[in-house]
């Protein structure tokens, strides 16, 4: 078990890291917004982007637990983007 423990702790670590990268890009692209006036919000962009990710999902098991994820993942970049446009 504490193997297992283990393994989810680097995966964390994995996520944060990962994390951390893509809100550096999101401020790169809430900057970009901000200068071309364009709305926080691309209904198509992540559409596109949740089909395209589901697509990829062979373990049928999780495949409908991971709209969840990636929406809420989508949500906080939404919020950060909000908050570095209003500034």
């Amino acid at each position: 078990m504490n193997d297992l423990r283990a393994e989810i702790d680097r995966i964390d670590d994995e996520m944060l890291t990962l994390f951390l990268k893509r809100m550096k890009v999101v401020k790169k692209i809430a900057l970009e917004k901000k200068k071309q006036g364009l709305d926080v919000l691309n209904q198509d962009r992540e559409k596109e982007v949740l089909t395209r990710l589901i697509s990829k999902i062979e373990n049928k098991e999780v495949a409908g637990l991971y709209p969840r994820f990636i929406t809420n993942v989508m949500e906080i970049s939404r919020l950060y983007q909000s908050y570095l446009i209003k500034e």
